[in-house]
């Protein structure tokens, strides 16, 4: 049942709240259980509408999905260097420190967000045993996902001078290479594979509920639902205002502040 249905239903016992001038125990029956049942739907209704309760489920299922991720993808490429290299910084394959990617939350409503992932510009420099020659290629990860090939021009010197199978190769004066595949033959996709296995098996299911999220929410929703006491006593009639008034307090106290 929608938010909007459920209060429309709780007010259907309004009349019911307010019993009869006979003040027998069946018409304080009645009114009491109309009151709690009325109480509890407007409770529902504060938690699964407040903006703080979903920002609190956002970013704790997130930071739990954050890091399981993380940690998936560190031991995929450890285990897998030469295929996922390219989303670390030089030599750091599978270090927490030196990852070149992110998630990222690309939208929310409600209970449920939707993710995507990022990946960072390199800063280090590229390996090689000239020590006077320094180059950052900080579309690393990017490109080495892309699979696409790569021009390299002279920038601030009269030629390319670079290794290749432990030689040292000095190019003509002013002349590009072209690198077909710069991180080589491996590396093309291999991110947005692992990034699919995690969100389409059982990982992510086990990272929501390691969040603890559902163990938050069920307690304060358990101490916000608790009958006030003033329901709980032996009446025959009961205010709408003050009950609605009596369950935004006690979800407020809960922890939770409902604006509106």
């Amino acid at each position: 049942m929608s938010n909007v249905l459920l209060v429309q239903a709780a007010s259907g016992l309004e009349r019911l709240m307010h019993g009869s001038n006979e003040k027998n125990l069946k018409n304080s029956m009645v009114a009491q259980i109309s009151a709690a049942v009325y109480y509890q739907s407007h409770v529902f209704s504060k938690l699964v509408t407040s903006k703080k309760i979903h920002d609190l489920f956002r970013n704790t299922i997130f930071s739990q999905i954050e890091k399981d991720f993380g940690e998936y993808m560190d031991a995929q490429a450890r285990s897998k260097p030469r295929s996922l290299h390219h989303v670390y910084e030089w030599k750091r394959t599978g270090n927490s420190n030196y990852r070149l990617f992110k998630l990222k939350i690309v939208g929310q409503e409600d209970f449920s967000f939707k993710l995507n992932y990022e990946f960072l510009p390199s800063k280090s420099s590229v390996p090689n045993s000239f020590k006077n020659r320094r180059h950052v290629f900080s579309s690393k990860a990017e490109i080495m996902e892309r699979g696409d090939g790569l021009t390299i021009s002279p920038r601030n010197a009269e030629r390319l001078v670079f290794e290749s199978d432990g030689m040292t190769v000095f190019m003509p004066k002013g002349q590009s290479v072209f690198v077909r595949r710069p991180g080589g033959s491996s590396v093309k996709n291999s991110f947005g594979l692992q990034y699919s296995r995690f969100f389409s098996s059982q990982l992510v299911n086990e990272s929501i509920k390691k969040s603890g999220f559902q163990k938050i929410f069920g307690a304060t929703a358990s101490k916000a639902l608790s009958l006030p006491v003033d329901i709980k006593k032996v009446k025959y009639t009961f205010s709408p205002n003050t009950v609605k008034a009596q369950a935004a307090a006690s979800v407020e106290s809960a922890g939770f502040i409902i604006n509106g």
